[in-house]
């Protein structure tokens, strides 16, 4: 057995995992897809190392909520951050149905995934 990083021209070789779904959505110099292989070579394991921008958090006063320009403005301000780091793709989430709506008429495509907020053991 041996691990390594899988270089983005044998990402072909995930076909068929849950991780080639992600994939498409990063750029190869963010992301590190770590890999164990067997004896023969096989993928036995994989996972990504995946640096992105995450959106977050988004609140409205109430008083502005249900208006275009408050939320318009937010949504320019913030996708400035991942053009400028030469970002196809920025990654939102929500933990309800009211927020889908918006975020797939902003261009977003529903990943089968949820994430996890994981301690790295670093100090």
């Amino acid at each position: 057995m041996r691990a390594r990083i899988l270089r983005p021209e044998e990402w072909g070789k995930l076909d068929g995992r849950d991780l080639s779904k992600l994939l498409p959505y990063v750029e190869p110099e963010n992301v590190a897809v770590c890999v164990v292989e067997d004896e023969a070579g096989e993928i036995i394991g994989c996972l990504a190392a995946i640096q992105v921008t995450h959106l977050e958090g988004t609140w409205i006063a109430p008083e502005h909520r249900g208006k275009a320009g408050a939320l318009r403005a937010l949504l320019r301000q913030a996708f400035a951050v991942p053009q400028a780091r030469g970002e196809r793709w920025a990654f939102g989430g929500t933990d309800g149905d009211s927020v889908k709506g918006f975020l797939e008429r902003l261009g977003g495509k529903p990943l089968d995934m949820q994430f996890y907020a994981l301690p790295t053991g670093a100090n």
